[in-house]
Formats: structure tokens, C-alpha cells, sequence
């Protein structure tokens, strides 16, 4: 019995041994990999954290790939600013010529300095000259026709994203079509097919072109859809804005790395306080229909009241459902619809709230109001009272 018990501490103390050997093996060759510096492993991981992003400091987290005044291979040229129009509005719904029975639309992809609030522009590539690109509204079944001109310095194409168009109509380069060269023409035609909230986007580059603006929502009204007082389309994005206005993406490979490069939140294209509100009357049934086109996720809060989220990616809800947060996806859209029936000023935003800053400057980025129209509460009346404005007007 002794014998037995001696012979297990030998072999528990010779395991223990082998253990020991290969940890130390271990940490040698770990420091032999890395060079044998801590200093260096320190500065490796100080790189890896993000820089913050703001207009005082210029921080440019990808700014490493190219040095000022450089091209990275295969990024297309920088906007000239002296010669890029700025624009600040975005037009009404994009009308169409019907043409034998066609609903014909012409869209041209251009840069453009897109004022983001006043005195704040962004280096961005449009369509029609504005960003988002122009809404476009259609009903289901329309014949549909886009003549599209491309008028970037890099070649380009259009996704549209949701429809059921034919294959060659997708606009994948390489897939389904040649991708458009700068200067050139396409037209796209399809049936409008199903029912619902989609969007339009580039799939060419397509990292770089939808983040430097290249989306624009389309609508295809349903023929049994219920009738609304009032439609309002909130398009959700992100931008990378450097100090002097150029966008994160100009003459690099590639961006947004990490979601800390981003320091400019929009709405239609506008930063509060640029934002428009939705203005509604008492009494009016709503419909607002949120679409991201940006790469982040964005969880939308309606204040008062609960949203009625009637559908999905646009398709109806068989079972539709209350919430005051809907968390919008990137690509993804969310329709949800409420009755007018609390006069007051409520606030829409997104609940990250970073993303309600303007280069973390609060209050900005994803935010307006639910306004009633001639409604004015308390305390706007007693800051009118005193010559003040408020501070949503």
C-alpha cells in the first residue's frame, strides 16, 4: 500500500516537471515571435484603439493609407471643391414623363458639397444633385423606366434593393451588367413589384459609393394599402467628415473601419438642427417609413406615444405590433404608422446617443419632431413671451 502511494507522487512530480518545461518553452518562443519587446506589443495595441473623431483635432483613423496630396492605388481621384456645386436642399418627389404607358425617370450620379447643417458641408456623390438621392413613388404593377447618366469619376451601377426586378436588371457589375463608365448611359426597366418600402443604391464600390451618398428611396403604393393623411420617409446614414469638409473616404482604399470613424448622423441628409420635422394635424392617421442606408444599427425612438409597426423590409405584418424603439438595421426598413391625437412637440431620435451629436456636439445627428401644426406648448410660450426662440424652429 505504501509502495503504491510512492510510486504516485514520482509520477505526479514528473508531470508536474513536463508542465513547467513547456509553459517556460512556451513563453520563450512568444517572446522570440514578438521580437522580444513589450514596448512594442504596447504600441501595437495603442494603435488598434480608436482615435476620436472631431473637428478640432482632426483625427483620421485611416488617414495612414495615404500621405497629403497622394492617391491610394485604385481610390478614385478627390473631388475638386472650387469646381463641385454646393447644395443644401433636397427637391420634391422625382416626377416622371409616361411614355407609351411607361413612368420614365432620369437619375444622374454627380459629386456635389452636400450641406449638412449651415456652414457644414461634406464632400459627397449624389444623385440629381442631392443627397439622398430624389424620392421616387410609384403604384404596384406601374411599367417603370430610370435613364440613368453617370457623371462620377468612377464607373458605377444601381441596386435596387427589395424590388423584383429581372436578374439583368439587379445592377451587380460582373453578374448581371457591365459596370456604367463615367460619361455613359444605362436604362433600367421593370415592373413594380411588390408592394412596399425599398430603396436604391450603388453596387459598385459599393462600400465607398452608398457611404459617400449614393441611396434614395422608392416607394411602390399598394392597391389595397390603407390611406394616410400624411407619408413621411425617414432615411437614416452616417458620414465620415474631416475637418475641412472633405469625406473620410477621399483618396484611401478604404474606410470606416470602426464604427468610431463616424462623427456625422443624418436624416434625409440633414444633421439636427437642419432636420425637418414631421408636421401632422389633429386628428391626421400617419404613416412614416424608416429606412437605414447606412452601416450601423439605429434603434428609433418616438417619444408620447408608441409606434404601430405595420411593416417589414415591405412587406405588411401579418400581425402588426406596438413599440416606442424600433431598431433599424443596416438595409433594413421599418414602416410603422400612429394617430395624431397629442398636441405637442415629440421628439424622434435615435437611442444611441452619440448618434444625436454633430461631431459629439449635442444636440444634432438623428433627430427631429412630431409637430402639431399651430400648436405651441408651455414653454414655447413663455420663451415667445420673452422674445426667445425655441429650440427645434
Amino acid at each position: 500500500m505504501t509502495g503504491r502511494s510512492v510510486r504516485g507522487k514520482g509520477s505526479q512530480t514528473g508531470f508536474v516537471v513536463a508542465v513547467i518545461v513547456v509553459m517556460v518553452a512556451a513563453v520563450v518562443v512568444a517572446k522570440v515571435a514578438a521580437g522580444g519587446s513589450g514596448d512594442a506589443d504596447k504600441s501595437s495595441r495603442a494603435r488598434a484603439l480608436p482615435a476620436p473623431s472631431t473637428e478640432g483635432q482632426a483625427a483620421d483613423a485611416h488617414a495612414g493609407e495615404v500621405h497629403e496630396g497622394e492617391q491610394a492605388a485604385g481610390a478614385p481621384p478627390e473631388t475638386d471643391r472650387t469646381k463641385t456645386p454646393v447644395r443644401s436642399k433636397a427637391g420634391p418627389r422625382l416626377e416622371p414623363q409616361v411614355v407609351d404607358g411607361v413612368k420614365v425617370f432620369a437619375l444622374t450620379a454627380e459629386p456635389v458639397q452636400w450641406e449638412l447643417v449651415p456652414g457644414k458641408t461634406v464632400t459627397a456623390w449624389g444623385y440629381n444633385g442631392q443627397v439622398p438621392g430624389p424620392e421616387i413613388w410609384v403604384d404596384e404593377g406601374d411599367r417603370v423606366r430610370i435613364q440613368f447618366t453617370n457623371k462620377l469619376p468612377a464607373s458605377t451601377t444601381i441596386h435596387w434593393h427589395g424590388i423584383a426586378v429581372p436578374n439583368e436588371m439587379d445592377g451587380v457589375p460582373g453578374m448581371t451588367q457591365d459596370a456604367i463608365e463615367p460619361g455613359k448611359s444605362f436604362t433600367y426597366e421593370f415592373e413594380a413589384k411588390p408592394s412596399g418600402t425599398f430603396w436604391y443604391h450603388s453596387h459598385d464600390d459599393s462600400a465607398r459609393q452608398v457611404d459617400m451618398g449614393l441611396a434614395g428611396a422608392f416607394v411602390i403604393k399598394g392597391k389595397a394599402e390603407p390611406k394616410y393623411d400624411r407619408e413621411y420617409i425617414q432615411l437614416i446614414d452616417e458620414w465620415i467628415r474631416l475637418p475641412d469638409g472633405r469625406n473620410g473616404w477621399e483618396g484611401v482604399g478604404h474606410a470606416g473601419h470602426n464604427p468610431g470613424e463616424y462623427n456625422w448622423f443624418t436624416l434625409n441628409g440633414k444633421s439636427f438642427p437642419a432636420t425637418e420635422n414631421m408636421v401632422v394635424k389633429q386628428g391626421d392617421r400617419v404613416r412614416v417609413r424608416l429606412i437605414n442606408a447606412g452601416y450601423q444599427a439605429h434603434p428609433m425612438h418616438l417619444h408620447g406615444k408608441r409606434m404601430t409597426v405595420v411593416a417589414k423590409d415591405g412587406a405588411p405584418l401579418p400581425a402588426p405590433y406596438q413599440a416606442d424603439t424600433v431598431l433599424v438595421g443596416s438595409g433594413e426598413r421599418y414602416d410603422f404608422e400612429f394617430l395624431a391625437d397629442d398636441p405637442g412637440q415629440w421628439m424622434f431620435h435615435c437611442h444611441i446617443l452619440h448618434h444625436v451629436g454633430n461631431d459629439t456636439v449635442e444636440p444634432g445627428g438623428l433627430m427631429n419632431f412630431v409637430t402639431y401644426e399651430g400648436y405651441k406648448n408651455a414653454y414655447e410660450k413663455q420663451k415667445e413671451a420673452r422674445g426667445e426662440r425655441t429650440g427645434h424652429q
